[in-house]
């Protein structure tokens, strides 16, 4: 028996998973890390949009560090 499948647009799919409770979307976000659905964007990728805005924005390696330093904090 073939299961059936849903197709849903961006605003559906937002309007359908804001009806959820957080602890609720913390456990399918939690099942789509362990089936491999989702992967987090490559450190090499993550590393050339960062340089990019601290060259934009012409920030001073104080700066970037701390932003760093932020970042790593937020678990």
């Amino acid at each position: 028996m073939n299961n059936p499948t849903i197709e849903l647009n961006r605003p559906q799919l937002i309007s359908a998973l804001s009806q959820f409770p957080p602890e609720a979307l913390k456990k399918v976000i939690d099942d789509l890390f362990r089936k491999k659905l989702y992967t987090p964007h490559p450190l090499a990728e993550i590393t050339k949009e960062a340089a990019a805005v601290v060259r934009k924005a012409k920030l001073g390696p104080e700066t970037a560090e701390e932003a760093v330093q932020w970042a790593r904090s937020q678990k």
